[in-house]
């Protein structure tokens, strides 16, 4: 059965207010659901690492950590690399999210690294197709992909739905030549401007992508998080739209 998450920029104005994530965590777990995702670029002191990791545990949440740097710069690890998977670890986190990097390019050697490392701290890894022509792109994204694949590696990957439409690209042909790759799923629907500037996010009935009919398709392992900003009083309705899809 498809497990339901909630990533924290689902709360963006409470979150660019100045909340915690912390704090942010309790309102999650009251949705019933069992799996968060808190992002790196929202933590602004060293005490909110062990707040999070208790707020979790108090409310029975397992915790995805999205960390917006790229896994691998100039063939190397990213080097604060390990610290990340530190501070993952201090959270109790099950896994960690990067951008792509050159991952695509890097030696096998590199990759081995990365996934001893992970191993090391415990947790799982996974890629993500962002917005950006660096790591957003079909091309690069199915690159990096068959890569780790050739090498043996063990990063995952984190198909985000919406991120396509801001690289001018099919979300359907991507989700239909990488679905086997995908190990979690960020959901969000868009309204399908032509231009970038006019792109925006919608409440999941609202938009032009019809991903109910993509998600039966996922392996029922692959987690499928929430992941865009919704007003607070709305979270509840996405959550049960959602739940409905999956049941």
């Amino acid at each position: 059965m498809t497990t339901i998450g909630i990533n924290t920029l689902v709360y963006m104005s409470e979150l660019n207010d100045g909340t915690p994530q912390s704090a942010i965590l309790p309102v999650i777990a009251a949705h019933g659901v069992t799996l968060a995702e808190v992002r790196r670029e929202y933590i602004t002191e060293d005490g909110e690492f062990d707040a999070i990791a208790a707020a979790a545990k108090k409310h029975g949440l397992d915790l995805f950590y999205s960390v917006p740097e790229s896994i691998t710069i100039d063939g190397a690890a990213h080097p604060n690399f390990t610290g990340f998977l530190d501070e993952a670890k201090r959270m109790g986190v099950k896994n960690v999210k990067f951008n792509q990097g050159d991952v695509k390019d890097v030696d096998a050697s590199v990759i081995a690294g990365l996934d001893a490392e992970a191993a090391a701290h415990g947790v799982t890894l996974t890629i993500e197709n962002d917005q950006t022509p660096q790591n957003g792109t079909f091309a690069c994204t199915e690159a990096s992909l068959a890569h780790i694949a050739e090498v043996g590696g063990r990063i995952g990957y984190t198909f985000d739905l919406g991120n396509w439409f801001w690289r001018g690209e099919n979300a359907d042909e991507a989700f239909a030549k990488l679905r086997e790759k995908i190990t979690v799923f960020h959901l969000k629907n868009v309204n399908g401007a032509a231009s970038r500037e006019e792109l925006s996010t919608t409440m999941l009935e609202d938009g032009v992508i019809d991903w109910r009919a993509m998600l039966p398709q996922l392996d029922p392992e692959v987690p499928v998080f929430l992941e865009f900003p919704i007003e607070a009083d709305h979270v509840g309705e996405q959550v049960a739209t959602l739940r409905s899809a999956v049941a």
